[in-house]
């Protein structure tokens, strides 16, 4: 190669350098000087329709097709209009434009009539309510609720999760404010349809929005965006004590970095497993015990590989149990603030993540299914 030739080569190569390393934040470097432990996503899905500078995706749910794995699902909301529903390949295959959808949920095996059908939930700002659908075998959804399910809260609603009672066999929808308040919803047949009874309610101190329910062990997680993780029984009848992990908030957590946003549990046999939470502040996520007395046990961070990392991120699931070849010990979906191709920032999007590669990061490596 002539010397011209050498030179050329050199400065093209510190340009697509210089351009990798602009490309990454301030966040992310801020981040890796505390969080060593990284892992890369698989897959992601297709970005949002909304523009590049839409704060649109917030909160995914992962549906596994008992009869059809290959049919599973990821339905994620775009809190600027509704929900998407993508394959685990990431090509969206529906969108339904019904609401500014904020977080959401899933929980299988509701008997309505003659029929027993997996629901998906979300909380939906545009109406102040809960939108509740059906759940057909390709991924679709139908909307199977009786009316309108306004919420009887002061201010916006914005977190949500699910809860099935392994003491009544009954299922619950939580919803949440940005004021904090957080009401329960006991969810019933009606006719055909579902409709929904308040049963409790509760309030946080400041704004809140994660929520995740361990049914088998009966607790409802909460974030509380700038006072950490804190922990209450599911049951509606039951005392609200609240109580709050330790290592969960900026104060006692170095690795910690406002705010707390999703929630999702890792279910391991007994009772066992993981609860992780995303530090948003710091690009980051946090992996607690599932088990009293929620034990922290590190954080790690996603960063660029075969699709890029996520940053920023807002809502969090898990899925346990394999669910195809490429993730046979659980699967992780993460909402990421700032989607890019390459160079191009896109509209934000979800990536996918093998279980087994959270769980190598940590010594003693945490379970696997």
């Amino acid at each position: 190669m002539k010397k011209r030739d050498l030179y050329i080569s050199f400065i093209l190569l510190s340009f697509v350098t210089y351009a990798a390393c602009n490309r990454i934040s301030e966040g992310s470097k801020r981040a890796a000087k505390k969080i060593k432990l990284t892992t890369t996503a698989s897959i992601e899905t297709q970005p949002m329709d909304q523009g590049v500078e839409k704060d649109a995706a917030d909160d995914p749910a992962i549906w596994f097709n008992s009869k059809n794995p290959e049919q599973s699902r990821i339905i994620g909301t775009d809190k600027k209009g509704g929900l998407a529903v993508y394959n685990f390949q990431g090509k969206k295959l529906f969108y339904y434009a019904d609401g500014n959808m904020n977080n959401v949920d899933i929980r299988y095996n509701f008997v309505l009539g003659k029929d027993t059908i997996d629901l998906v939930s979300a909380s939906n700002r545009t109406n102040q309510s809960i939108s509740i659908y059906k759940i057909n075998n390709d991924g679709s959804l139908n909307d199977v609720s009786t009316r309108t399910i306004v919420s009887a809260m002061t201010d916006e609603v914005y977190g949500f999760c699910m809860y099935k009672s392994p003491v009544s066999g009954k299922f619950y929808a939580f919803v949440n404010s940005k004021s904090g308040e957080v009401e329960q919803w006991e969810l019933l047949e009606n006719n055909g349809l579902i409709d929904a009874k308040l049963v409790r309610q509760f309030q946080l101190d400041t704004q809140v929005e994660g929520m995740v329910a361990d049914d088998e062990n009966q607790h409802l997680f909460i974030g509380e965006e700038e006072n950490g993780i804190w922990k209450i029984n599911a049951e509606p009848n039951e005392e609200t004590q609240i109580v709050q992990l330790a290592k969960s908030t900026e104060t006692d957590n170095e690795n910690i970095s406002y705010d707390i946003e999703g929630l999702a549990i890792y279910y391991l046999p007994d009772g066992k497993g993981y609860l992780l939470a995303s530090s948003q502040g710091n690009y980051s996520y946090a992996v607690y015990n599932r088990q009293a007395p929620h034990e922290y046990l590190g954080s790690f961070r996603i960063t660029d590989g075969t699709v890029d990392g996520a940053e920023e991120t807002d809502g969090i699931e898990i899925y346990s149990q394999p669910v195809n070849d490429q993730f046979q010990h659980g699967l992780v979906v993460v909402q990421d603030g700032y989607n890019y191709d390459g160079e191009t920032k896109k509209p934000q999007n979800f990536k996918l993540i093998k279980w087994e590669n959270i769980a190598k990061l940590f010594s003693p490596a945490l379970a696997i299914n």
